[in-house]
C-alpha cells in the first residue's frame, strides 16, 4: 500500500487529475484546460467552460464519468513531440490555454512559465529539452504533460470531488477566470472515509463558522475583502491577547514603542523592501508632492528610534517592540477569514545587539515563543514545528549578495536549532532578502502548516540604515539585527486558536467568563445576580446577567452555544442559600458536584483568569 508522501500516490494523484479532465472533456466536449497539479491529498484541475458553471450537482455526473474511464482499464500513453508539432495540436484541439503555455516555452524557455508547476509543461526542468514536450493519451483525450503517470486507469485507486472555485488563469487577475475543480484521491476507501471524516471534524472547527456564532467578528463587502470587522466580544479577545504579550515582553527587557500605520515611500527604497516586496504593499499616496505607503512591516520605523542619538555598547542589546498595525495587498483568491488579511496586527520586535549576543538573543526570543505556544496548550511537535529557511545564493534579484553572510547566519540559527535539541527542516529559498530566519509552522485541524511565528537573522539593514554602536575601545561598530514575532499576528493566532479549541478558549481569554441565569424575573432573584455580576466584575471577570424572559434551558442553551465556561443558575435556592453548583462547560478539568458558596466560587475563578492556568478543584 502507498503511503501519502510515496512518489506512487503522488503519480496515482496526478493521473486522477488527468482522468477528471478527460470525464469534463467527455461531458463537455468545447472545455479549455488550464493546468492540473497534484495538491496536498488530491489534485485540481482549472477549466474554462465559458458560460457554463460547474455546480455541486454536477459532481455526481463528473464522478460517473470518472469511474466509467477507471473501469475500462484505458492504457495512458505517452508521446514525445516537438514543441511545434505541439502548438499545432493545442490549436487543432482548440486549447488556447496551453497553446500559450507551449508559445512562452518556445520562446522563452522554462523562465517564461514560472508560475506554472513545471509537471504540467510536458518538458524536463531543463532549458536545453525545450525543443521537445510531452502529450499523454487517454482513449480519446490527449493532454500536455510532463508526467510521469500509471499505466492504465485501472490503478487510480479512489477518490471524490470536494468543491468547485474559482481561479485567475496563472494567478493574474488581468486574466481570465476558471473554475478551479479539486478531488481527493486515495489508494483505499478505508483511508478516503477516514479523510472524509476529518473532513468533516475541521468544517464543525472552521475559524470563520466559530467567529460567526462566537460573535467575534464579521465582514463587510462595503468596508473591502481581507478586512476584519471586531465585534465587541471578538475585540475582548484580541485585548486580552495583547495585554498578556505587552506584559509579558515587558517583563523580558523590551521596549515598547508605537510608530505611524504610514511613512514616506523612501523609507522603504532606503531599506530595500520597496523593490522586493512592492508587489505585495499598497500602491503610494501621493501627499504634497510626497509618496507615502501605508506600512508593511515596522522594521525601518524601529531602526529610526534607534538611531536618534548615538548608541553605546552599554545599551545594547535593545529590544524593541511594538503591536503594529501592518497593511499588505493579498490577491482576492487567496483571502481566507483571518488567517489571510490585507490589515492585520503583528506582536513584532526588532533586537538590535552586537554579533556576540546575536545567538542569545535568538535563544530568547525561541524561549518566548515556546512559553506563548505552551501557555496557549500547543504541543512542539504535535502542533508546530520549526523551519530553517534558507536564501538562494544564485538568485541576487530576491536575496542580497553576500555569500559570506549567509553561510555564517544560516550556520548560526543551524546551530541554535540543534542545540535546542529541536526537530528541523530546512527549506530553501524561503528566507527573508536579508538573512535566514527559523519559521514556527503551525498545524490546523487539516494537519496543514502556516507559518505563525518567525525569527529572523539580519545583516543587511544595519549596513543601509547606519546601526552602529560605540565598543568599549570607543570604536564604532556595526550591529546585527533580530526580527521576531513573538505570537504572531493577532488574526492568524485567533484562527488557530479558535480551530484548536473548537472555540472552547481557555477562562483567562474567553470573552464572557461566566453567565447568571436568572430563573424569572422578579426583582429579588435579578437584583442578587446584579450583585453578584458587580462583586465578579470588580474581581476582573468578564459576567453578564441573563434577566431575559426566556426559560431557563434556553438560557442555558444559549450560553452553551457562545461557549461561555461558566454558567449559573439564579433562582430561590441561590437567593437564600448564596450556594451553586455551576455548570461546567464539558472540555474543562474542573466539574464541581456539590454545592460551593458563590463568593468562593467567584474568587476561584477570577485567580483561575489572573493565573491563566485551570484549576482542578474548587
Amino acid at each position: 500500500m502507498a503511503d501519502s508522501t510515496t512518489d506512487e500516490l503522488h503519480i496515482m494523484r496526478h493521473s486522477m487529475a488527468h482522468i477528471m479532465a478527460a470525464a469534463v472533456f467527455k461531458l463537455w466536449p468545447s472545455a479549455k484546460f488550464g493546468v492540473g497539479p497534484v495538491v496536498e491529498d488530491g489534485f485540481y484541475y482549472d477549466i474554462d467552460l465559458g458560460n457554463t458553471k460547474i455546480s455541486e450537482e454536477d459532481f455526481g455526473k463528473i464522478e460517473k464519468a470518472m469511474k466509467s474511464i477507471i473501469g475500462a482499464s484505458l492504457s495512458i500513453e505517452k508521446r514525445v513531440v516537438n514543441i511545434d508539432d505541439a502548438i499545432r495540436w493545442a490549436i487543432d484541439s482548440n486549447q488556447p490555454y496551453k497553446q500559450e503555455l507551449l508559445n512562452d516555452l518556445k520562446r522563452s524557455g522554462t523562465t517564461a512559465a514560472k508560475d506554472i508547476d513545471p509537471e504540467e509543461l510536458g518538458l524536463a526542468s531543463d532549458k536545453s529539452e525545450v525543443d521537445q514536450v510531452t502529450l499523454y493519451d487517454c482513449g480519446e483525450f490527449t493532454d500536455l504533460c510532463r508526467g510521469p503517470h500509471i499505466d492504465k486507469t485501472s490503478g487510480a485507486g479512489v477518490f471524490k470531488i470536494l468543491r468547485i472555485a474559482g481561479a485567475y488563469w496563472r494567478g493574474k487577475e488581468t486574466n481570465p477566470q476558471m473554475q478551479r475543480l479539486y478531488g481527493i484521491a486515495f489508494d483505499t476507501q478505508e483511508e478516503l472515509d477516514n479523510y472524509l471524516t476529518m473532513l468533516e471534524e475541521a468544517k464543525k472547527r472552521d475559524h470563520r463558522k466559530l467567529g460567526e456564532e462566537l460573535e467575534l467578528f464579521t465582514f463587510s463587502p462595503l468596508v473591502g475583502k481581507g478586512l476584519p470587522l471586531w465585534l465587541e466580544r471578538g475585540a475582548t479577545l484580541r485585548r486580552e491577547l495583547e495585554r498578556f504579550i505587552v506584559d509579558e515582553e515587558l517583563k523580558r527587557g523590551y521596549k515598547h514603542v508605537m510608530t505611524p500605520d504610514i511613512a514616506s515611500l523612501e523609507l522603504y527604497k532606503t531599506s530595500g523592501h520597496y523593490p522586493y516586496y512592492k508587489d505585495s504593499m499598497y500602491a503610494p499616496i501621493d501627499i504634497d508632492d510626497e509618496q507615502f505607503m501605508l506600512r508593511p512591516m515596522t522594521c525601518p520605523h524601529h531602526f529610526q528610534i534607534y538611531t536618534t542619538k548615538p548608541r553605546s555598547y552599554k545599551e545594547l542589546p535593545m529590544r524593541i517592540a511594538e503591536l503594529a498595525k501592518l497593511y499588505r495587498y493579498e490577491k482576492s483568491g487567496e483571502l481566507s477569514g483571518l488567517m489571510r488579511v490585507r490589515s492585520f496586527c503583528l506582536a513584532d520586535s526588532h533586537i538590535i545587539c552586537t554579533k556576540d549576543q546575536v545567538r542569545e538573543e535568538i535563544m530568547g526570543a525561541l524561549d518566548l515563543i515556546e512559553f506563548c505556544a505552551n501557555l496557549f496548550g500547543l504541543e512542539k511537535g504535535k502542533d508546530y514545528s520549526y523551519r530553517l529557511s534558507l536564501g538562494d545564493r544564485g538568485d541576487d534579484s530576491k536575496y542580497f549578495k553576500d555569500d559570506e553572510a549567509w553561510a555564517e547566519s544560516e550556520e548560526l540559527l543551524r546551530q541554535v536549532l540543534k542545540t535546542r535539541e529541536a526537530p528541523f527542516v530546512e527549506v530553501s529559498a524561503e528566507a527573508a532578502f536579508y538573512g535566514p530566519k527559523i519559521d514556527i509552522q503551525m498545524k490546523n485541524v487539516l494537519g496543514k502548516e502556516d507559518t505563525a511565528f518567525t525569527v529572523q537573522y539580519d545583516f543587511v539593514m544595519p549596513k543601509r540604515f547606519k546601526l552602529v554602536y560605540t565598543d568599549a575601545d570607543d570604536k564604532e561598530q556595526e550591529t546585527v539585527v533580530v526580527h521576531r514575532s513573538s505570537i504572531g499576528a493577532i488574526e492568524r493566532l485567533v484562527a488557530f486558536l479558535l480551530e484548536h479549541t473548537a472555540g472552547k478558549l481557555p477562562v483567562w481569554l474567553a470573552p464572557e467568563q461566566i453567565r447568571l441565569a436568572t430563573v424569572n424575573q422578579t426583582g429579588e432573584i435579578v437584583g442578587y445576580a446584579n450583585e453578584v455580576a458587580e462583586q465578579a466584575t470588580e474581581l476582573g471577570l468578564r459576567v453578564t446577567v441573563d434577566s431575559s424572559n426566556e426559560s431557563v434551558g434556553k438560557k442555558i442553551r444559549n450560553a452553551e452555544t457562545l461557549k461561555i465556561p461558566y454558567v449559573i443558575v439564579m433562582g430561590e435556592k441561590e437567593l437564600h442559600t448564596q450556594e451553586t453548583t455551576p455548570r461546567v462547560r464539558s472540555d474543562m478539568q474542573v466539574q464541581p458536584t456539590a454545592p460551593l458558596k458563590i463568593e468562593h466560587f467567584i474568587k476561584t475563578v477570577a485567580n483561575e483568569a489572573k493565573t491563566r492556568v485551570s484549576h482542578t478543584t474548587m
